[in-house]
């Protein structure tokens, strides 16, 4: 099994390698087998990030905290997220909104002893 780490690498090596060629072609197309070979380099550009985000979206399935980590992103992209306010703690805060938010909005529910259907339903000797 590949990890995303190695799928990346090599994405980014085609993504590298399309880009290099996109900036090659002729701007503006000056005929049509120009506009037909522009056209069709967009296209693959565009094919190229859907891989990305659907093998990006397989792998956080697997294991969210690795896609969060970004353990094959460089120092320099690292420190972009630090700067920009990314932290990997965010993903304890975004979990721990999300959830009280939900909490919040069944509480009046849980109160009057409504089941949910959820892990909230389970009684205290159900958890041994």
């Amino acid at each position: 099994m590949t990890t995303f780490a190695t799928f990346y690498s090599t994405w980014s090596e085609q993504l590298h390698n399309l880009l290099q060629q996109l900036c090659s072609a002729p701007k503006p197309p000056t005929t049509q087998d120009h506009l037909n070979h522009l056209n069709h380099l967009v296209s693959k550009l565009l094919s190229h990030y859907s891989e990305y985000y659907r093998v990006k979206a397989a792998a956080a399935e697997r294991d969210v905290l690795d896609i969060f980590a970004a353990p094959w992103a460089s120092s320099f992209e690292k420190s972009l997220h630090w700067i920009a306010g990314w932290r990997p703690t965010t993903v304890f805060h975004l979990v721990y909104t999300e959830s009280s938010i939900l909490f919040e909005s069944h509480i009046v529910d849980i109160l009057r002893g409504v089941r949910t259907g959820d892990l909230g339903d389970l009684s205290p000797s159900q958890f041994r």
